[in-house]
């Protein structure tokens, strides 16, 4: 595998790992991903909710829960209670419905916090990739100076390239935090 590719492809990962951090961030308004790291002790082992349950999105401040064994809605439920999620949980019937309010000023500010602190990490991540496949590069005897030259001036824009990736990401995370 070429540098290059192995750079790039170490660098998406970094980007699709901030785009599910993001994900679980609430805005304005309720996304199915907000239960994505919930998890709930089903049939005697922990798993993820969204392994048991249909997660499903009502309005733009109610998720609807419906797990796929009526039977494990008990277990379910405090799965969710655990996960101290802010929000009302109510059972309805065969579902559960979680209300969720408008985020407050002090709350946005905390999620912007969290989004940027997400979007630093990233960025440090890219950054350290970066600097092994430079290290590799200029560890690799077979390589010439102007290639390794080359590579250097390469990876730093693939860097330059991802970094602006996320501040673009963490733009739009922005600002769909601060719009009610």
């Amino acid at each position: 595998m070429d540098y290059l590719d192995e750079c790039n492809e170490k660098m998406d990962k970094s980007l699709e790992a901030l785009k599910e951090s993001l994900g679980t961030l609430r805005a304005g308004r309720v996304s199915a991903g907000l239960l994505d790291k919930v998890t709930a002790n089903v049939y005697g082992s922990v798993s993820p909710i969204k392994y048991s349950a249909n997660v499903s999105v009502l309005s733009p401040t109610d998720l609807s829960v419906k797990p796929y064994d009526p039977g494990t809605i008990r277990d379910i439920l405090a799965g969710i209670n655990k996960a101290d999620l802010g929000c009302t949980v109510t059972q309805n019937g065969n579902a559960i419905v979680l209300k969720f309010p408008a985020p407050s000023e002090d709350r946005r500010k905390d999620l912007e916090k969290q989004a940027k602190k997400y979007a630093e990490e990233a960025k440090v991540a890219v950054r350290n990739v970066r600097r092994d496949v430079n290290t590799k590069v200029k560890k690799d005897d077979a390589l010439s100076e102007d290639m390794k030259k080359g590579y250097d001036a390469d990876v730093q824009k693939a860097t330059d390239k991802h970094i602006a990736d996320i501040d673009k990401l963490l733009a739009d995370k922005i600002k769909d935090i601060e719009t009610i």
